[in-house]
């Protein structure tokens, strides 16, 4: 399988529908609109968690990391990945996070490739679902 180089473009109004339709074909959960149209207004980094106590964030947490299937094997998610862990250097953030449908095997494995360990199951973190999904907390120190 040959590489085709990959370009990262930000989030507009003109490819929303495209952001809107990986997520739903790819991820076990659905977003409303309002979750859309304020993705456009956040920037690249969506989330920071910070202490109450303190003024730096320390945890970027990825809510949505998505590649259609014939894309993937490309290089499209690990860079997608390499450019948050990226920022969140950038900021002095040292930890990333992400919740992963339990049952889904390759995307575990995927990020555990790329350094990520399992931490806690979140008994029906996907309410969406039917039956609702439980996901592991995975998690890198960066």
């Amino acid at each position: 399988m040959s590489r085709h180089p990959v370009q990262l473009d930000d989030l507009t109004a003109n490819n929303l529908g495209v952001l809107k339709r990986i997520n739903s074909v790819v991820l076990p959960t659905n977003y409303g609109e309002t979750w859309y149209k304020d993705s456009l207004n956040v920037g690249q980094l969506a989330k920071l968690e910070t202490p109450q106590n303190h003024n730096q964030p320390t945890k970027i947490y990825i809510m949505t990391l998505a590649v259609l299937a014939p894309y993937r094997g490309y290089g499209i998610g690990t860079k997608l990945l390499d450019h948050i862990i990226e920022q969140a250097k950038e900021m002095y953030v040292h930890d990333v996070y992400v919740h992963v449908l339990a049952t889904d095997d390759d995307a575990i494995q995927w990020y555990e490739k790329r350094g990520f360990e399992k931490g806690d199951l979140v008994k029906e973190y996907y309410k969406t679902m039917q039956p609702r999904g439980d996901a592991y907390v995975m998690s890198k120190k960066i």
